[in-house]
C-alpha cells in the first residue's frame, strides 16, 4: 500500500483487530488484505529449519493463524463477511480475566 493511501486512511477512526486464518495461511491472507487496501501487520520470527541435511534460515509467523489489521468501522463491515474478526482489546480482556 502506498504511503499516501495509508495517510488518507489514518484520518478516519481506526481500531486494531485480529483476523484468524487457516493453518499456514497467514502470508496469503495478509497479501489478500493488502490487495483490497487494508493496513496489516504480521510479526515474523526468523528460525533455522533443516531439510535433506541442509540448514536454512526462514521467516515464519510469530503468532500462528493470526493477522493484525488496523481498520475503520466501514472496513470492518466488509471484512466480517469473509473473515473471523476479533477486537484486540476484547480478546486481551477475555484472557486476562481467566
Amino acid at each position: 500500500m502506498a504511503f499516501q493511501q495509508i495517510k488518507e486512511q489514518l484520518d478516519k477512526t481506526h481500531t486494531w483487530y485480529i483476523i484468524l486464518t487457516g493453518p499456514c495461511a497467514e502470508l496469503k491472507t495478509k497479501a489478500r488484505l493488502e490487495d483490497i487496501g487494508m493496513i496489516t501487520y504480521l510479526p515474523l520470527a526468523s528460525v533455522k529449519r533443516q531439510w535433506g541435511g541442509k540448514t536454512k534460515r526462514i521467516r515464519i509467523p510469530a503468532i500462528a493463524r493470526c493477522v493484525f489489521i488496523y481498520a475503520s468501522d466501514e472496513e470492518l463491515q466488509i471484512l466480517q463477511n469473509g473473515f473471523s474478526v476479533f477486537r484486540v482489546k476484547e480478546l486481551f480482556n477475555t484472557y486476562q480475566n481467566q
